[in-house]
């Protein structure tokens, strides 16, 4: 899923921390946006779709950005605005690639959906004994009719809704989101394509990915393109304060300190900034008086801490393989997340003062394509070594440089 921006400016619907333990919901889907005006930073997207709202023009959508910058978000919301809840169901099927990926998905489930036809946006009142003109309701319910106690039309509630749905523009056609597109196989793209052509009459398509480069370039050039920036640190600290408060978290519990700890941590993800904080609130439940500091968070969000970051670094200045190697397969054996750890261990590489600029470019690049080869399903641990196997060989021809010199 995504992320939950919301601009602290508008109200948020109070809740306990009690309610929250009875209600079970996540906090991700409990202040997810409703609306389009309730995205904050992604500015320019949000202003684009608003007004293809107002004029019913949409076109097909590619959304594209960090995890947890509001994509999901967006596009869902984009859907409340355009028709009324009774008809999003019927207007629009979500899928996530990630589970739905192979062709047979595309030619199955997503061209049934494409095609079939549109009703009207409203729903057409039909007095009791009599049929509709093609004698029965359509796919999309153009025709209802509603009895009670024998066949008295409840006209009173037909006519609320109706002009209930009336408030909507009830464009005519459908939507289907493609969450996690970039994990489709090529085939299915290049067999999605020709539907998106053949329907797009009848049916828009919201695409939505990680990593733009990974879907093809026929498909991408029939979608307009929209680019999610990473959420800045003044955006996210204003909407987890209202979500903390809203939760009955106070700050003597959660210091500033301690929230500025959670946004390090997620490092602009906004999904994983409020899991972290529904976790905390969990954490404090069970012992109000236990002190949240950066190590339990890092432990809570499943990052590995500071100091397992700088025993691998400190195996890898022995010039040891022997030593390295043990290093590597201890942290793999605690289960720490390997990308995570690669994250901190460049971070860690371009503040040192043990390797030179080439050996800094040099691991930049490799652990990059590590985590790439990661993400299409590779060994971690192979990975963690032949990052740490560089290293080894960037530190010792630093080394030898500076007793050349």
């Amino acid at each position: 899923m995504t992320s939950m921006e919301i601009d602290s400016s508008y109200n948020i619907p109070a809740a306990s921390s009690l309610s929250s333990t009875v209600d079970g919901t996540p906090w991700v889907e409990r202040y997810r946006p409703k609306t389009l005006k309730d995205v904050s930073h992604q500015t320019e997207v949000v202003q684009t779709l608003q007004n293809a709202v107002q004029t019913g023009r949409l076109p097909h959508l590619l959304l594209y950005g960090p995890p947890g910058s509001g994509k999901t978000s967006v596009a869902l919301a984009l859907c409340k605005e355009l028709w009324h809840p009774s008809q999003l169901k019927r207007r629009v099927l979500e899928l996530n690639a990630s589970d739905e990926r192979g062709i047979s998905v595309v030619r199955e489930k997503i061209k049934q959906f494409a095609s079939l036809s549109v009703g009207s946006g409203a729903v057409a009142l039909v007095p009791p004994g009599k049929k509709s003109k093609t004698g029965k309701n359509d796919f999309f319910g153009t025709t209802k009719e509603n009895t009670i106690n024998g066949g008295e039309q409840q006209d009173t509630a037909d006519t609320g809704m109706e002009v209930e749905e009336r408030k909507y523009p009830n464009p005519p056609f459908k939507i289907i989101i493609l969450d996690e597109a970039d994990t489709v196989t090529p085939d299915a793209q290049a067999a999605l394509r020709r539907i998106i052509e053949a329907h797009s009459r009848i049916t828009r398509f919201i695409l939505i990915c990680n990593y733009v480069t990974r879907i093809i370039e026929p498909l991408a050039s029939r979608c307009a393109k929209f680019r999610f920036q990473a959420l800045p640190s003044s955006s996210m600290k204003e909407r987890l304060t209202s979500i903390a408060r809203a939760e009955g978290i106070t700050d003597q519990q959660l210091s500033g300190k301690q929230m500025d700890d959670i946004l390090n941590i997620s490092g602009g993800d906004m999904r994983r900034a409020v899991t972290s904080l529904q976790s905390v609130q969990a954490l404090l439940a069970g012992d109000p008086k236990m002190e949240i500091n950066e190590a339990t968070l890092a432990e809570l969000s499943g990052q590995p801490p500071n100091h397992v970051v700088q025993t691998l670094y400190q195996s890898l200045l022995d010039m040891k393989f022997e030593t390295m190697q043990n290093a590597v397969k201890r942290v793999v054996a605690d289960g720490y997340s390997v990308q995570m750890l690669l994250t901190k261990l460049l971070d860690k590489i371009t503040d040192s003062e043990d390797l030179d600029e080439l050996g800094k470019a040099r691991l930049a690049i490799r652990i990059a394509e590590a985590e790439d080869r990661m993400n299409d399903g590779a060994d971690e641990e192979l990975q963690l070594m032949t990052v740490c196997g560089l290293a080894l060989e960037c530190l010792q021809s630093a080394q030898r440089k500076r007793e050349m010199s």
